[in-house]
C-alpha cells in the first residue's frame, strides 16, 4: 500500500477513486454534495490520473463559483426580462433563451417553462416565477443607463489608459444624471421618457458646481450617447440634450500664454529638476504634454535633428494631424541625447511616464513646479504651447506652417495633399523663437 494522494480513497472493489466534497455554496449549482472520479486499480494508474481528475473538479468548482456570482449580479441589478432569460439559458441552453426572447414558445416549451418555475419555486422572486409560468417575457426596456453602457462598449479602443478615462467620464455622467433625474428615470424607464425638461434639470444641477464650459462638455457626452444609440438602432427619436449652454464658449482668455518673463523664471525653476528635459522639449517645440511623455529613443534623429511625434504602444495621438516631425534646438537635442545613451530605439526616453496615465502624472509634477512661481489659474504647463503659437504668429509664420509645427488640423482639402512642410522650413520658423 502506497501513500494515497489527497482526496483519494480505495473502494471495496479494489478501485481507487478521487472523492471531493462540494462546497455548500456550489451544491445548488452542481446538483450534488460530492464529486467522484475513478483513478484506476494500480499505483501507476492513480498517479497518472490524479492530476487530471483534480484539475477537472477544481474547474467545476470555479465554474460553479463564477455562475453563482453572475446569477447574484443578474438578480441584483437586472430587470425581470434579463432574470428570466438568464434562468432559461442556464437550465435549457442559449437557443431556448433566444426563442423565449423572440416569443417563439410552442406548447412543449411552455410546459418546460412551467416545470422550471415549479422546480425553482421558493428560490426565485415570485414575479420571476410568474413570468416563467406565463411563457412570455416583458419587452426589453432601453434605459439611459444601458445606453451609456452600450456606448462605452462601442467606444473602447483596447488602450487601458484611454478606456479607463472614458469609463470614468461616462460613469460620472451617469451618476450626475441619476442625481438630477432619479434612479427610476435613468435605470428603469425607457429613454423616450426623458424630456427636454429633464435635460434642463440635469443642466441646472451641473451649473451649481461647474463652469458653463464644463457643463457643455458633459451635456455633449450625454448627447453623443443618445444619438449614437438612436442611429445604431434606426430609431426616430430626437435627443432632448440638444441645446447650447449660455456662456459656454471658449474665449482667448480662458487659457493665457506664458510671457517671456514667465519662461525666464521657469527656466531657473526647472533647472536641475527631474523634469527639466521635458520642460525644455515642451518650451522649444510647443508639443503636448502627453506627446512628450510617451517618446521613444528612436523618435529622436541625431542626423536630421528632429523629433518624430507618432503613436506607439505607450500612447496614441489626439488626431492624424498630430503625427509630425518637429526640429529640435541644440539645447534640447543635447539634453535628450544624454537620456538616450545605452537604450534601444524601442525603449522610452522618460521611463517614469511611459505607462498608462503617465501623461497625467507628468502634468501633475509640471504643475507643481509651475504653481510655485506662477499663480494665475489661467496659466498652466499647456500655456507653453499657447506661447509657441503666439510667437510663431508674431514672427510672421504662416498659419498653416504653425499648425504643422504644433500638430493642429488645418482646414481645407488642400491641407490633406502632399507630405507637408520640410523640417528645414519648420526649423527656419523656430530658430526665430529659440
Amino acid at each position: 500500500m502506497f501513500k494515497l494522494p489527497p482526496y483519494t480513497e480505495l473502494k471495496a472493489d479494489g478501485i481507487y477513486r478521487y472523492r471531493r466534497r462540494v462546497p455548500v455554496k456550489a451544491i445548488k449549482e452542481l446538483g450534488k454534495g460530492f464529486l467522484y472520479r475513478n483513478l484506476g486499480k494500480t499505483k501507476d494508474e492513480v498517479l497518472a490520473n490524479w492530476s487530471g481528475a483534480h484539475q477537472e473538479v477544481e474547474a467545476l468548482f470555479e465554474q460553479a463559483k463564477s455562475n453563482t456570482k453572475v446569477e447574484a449580479e443578474v438578480f441584483a441589478t437586472k430587470d425581470e426580462r434579463e432574470k428570466v432569460l438568464h434562468l432559461v439559458q442556464k437550465h435549457y441552453g442559449k437557443e431556448a433563451s433566444q426563442l423565449l426572447a423572440m416569443g417563439a414558445v410552442d406548447e412543449n416549451f411552455e410546459y418546460a417553462l412551467m416545470g422550471l418555475a415549479d422546480e425553482l419555486s421558493g428560490s426565485i422572486p415570485r414575479k420571476t416565477e410568474a413570468i416563467l409560468y406565463s411563457g412570455k417575457v416583458p419587452a426589453k426596456v432601453i434605459t439611459m443607463s444601458s445606453v451609456i453602457d452600450a456606448y462605452y462598449g462601442y467606444k473602447t479602443s483596447g488602450d487601458t489608459a484611454t478606456d479607463k478615462r472614458l469609463h470614468n467620464r461616462l460613469m460620472r455622467v451617469k451618476g450626475d444624471l441619476t442625481e438630477a433625474l432619479g434612479e427610476l428615470k435613468i435605470h428603469k424607464l425607457p429613454i423616450d421618457k426623458i424630456s427636454r425638461i429633464d435635460a434642463n434639470t440635469y443642466r441646472d444641477l451641473l451649473l451649481t458646481r461647474m463652469v458653463p464650459t464644463s457643463v457643455q462638455r458633459n451635456k455633449n457626452t450625454v448627447n453623443a450617447c443618445f444619438n449614437w444609440f438612436v442611429k445604431e438602432n434606426g430609431l426616430d427619436l430626437p435627443s432632448p440634450f440638444v441645446f447650447i449652454i449660455k456662456d459656454a464658449g471658449h474665449t482667448k482668455n480662458d487659457r493665457l500664454p506664458l510671457s517671456q518673463d514667465d519662461v525666464s523664471t521657469l527656466n531657473s525653476k526647472f533647472a536641475g529638476s527631474s523634469v527639466d528635459v521635458i520642460y525644455k522639449v515642451l518650451r522649444d517645440t510647443g508639443a503636448r504634454v502627453g506627446e512628450v511623455a510617451g517618446l521613444l529613443v528612436g523618435d529622436v534623429s541625431l542626423q536630421t535633428k528632429t523629433l518624430h511625434i507618432k503613436a506607439n504602444d505607450i500612447r496614441g495621438l489626439k488626431s492624424q494631424s498630430s503625427e509630425r516631425k518637429v526640429p529640435l534646438s541644440d539645447t534640447v537635442l543635447e539634453a535628450l541625447q544624454a537620456l538616450r545613451v545605452g537604450k534601444e530605439d524601442d525603449q522610452p526616453i522618460f521611463d517614469a511616464y511611459a505607462r498608462p496615465n503617465g501623461n497625467t502624472a507628468l502634468s501633475a509634477i509640471l504643475m507643481k513646479h509651475l504653481r510655485e512661481i506662477i499663480k494665475d489659474p489661467r496659466k498652466s504647463a499647456h500655456s507653453l504651447r499657447h506661447k509657441m503659437k503666439d510667437e510663431l504668429r508674431n514672427t510672421g509664420c504662416d498659419s498653416s506652417l504653425a499648425d504643422a509645427i504644433l500638430g493642429h488640423t488645418t482646414a481645407g482639402v488642400g491641407a490633406r495633399y502632399g507630405s507637408g512642410y520640410s523640417a528645414e522650413v519648420m526649423r527656419c520658423a523656430l530658430v526665430k523663437i529659440w
